[in-house]
């Protein structure tokens, strides 16, 4: 007895595609905690690569500084490893550092007047119902 007229190679087919579908949510969702996670840092830390337009992040607290320009894949490895050896040599790209690191080419643009007040709240930048100043310096930890 069949209890429908699609196909088998069709089931499978939609299946698939429910598959993909909750993995996506799945990353949409782990993106929207790690972006909360990097903007509670920065507001409670000051002024750090996890609040820095230059940062890009995709997990782990570490992340590549495109103001820093393109390295040799050495100088890229030197990046991760801290100077230390490794026999991997990647193609050349940005340095990578941690999301709590500071440099002098800290950059934040972003107007956070465009986020939800919740939202604020939960990363730290409103303070008696107010957006707060932008962290400036490093806060000691």
């Amino acid at each position: 007895m069949s209890w429908s007229n699609i196909t088998a190679e069709e089931v499978e087919r939609r299946r698939l595609a429910s598959v993909e579908v909750v993995k996506q949510r799945d990353r949409e969702d782990f993106n929207k905690w790690y972006q909360e996670r990097c903007d509670s840092l920065y507001w409670s830390r000051g002024q750090c690569c996890a609040g820095c337009d230059h940062w890009q992040s995709e997990m782990g607290n570490t992340g590549q500084c495109q103001a820093g320009g393109i390295l040799s894949g050495h100088d890229v490895m030197m990046s991760i490893t801290g100077g230390g050896f490794s026999s991997y040599t990647p193609s050349p790209g940005y340095p990578y550092s941690t999301a709590d690191h500071w440099c002098s080419l800290f950059k934040d643009d972003f107007d956070w007047s465009t986020l939800e007040p919740e939202y604020l709240r939960s990363v730290g930048a409103m303070k008696h119902g107010e957006l707060r100043n932008k962290p400036r310096a490093p806060q000691s930890t």
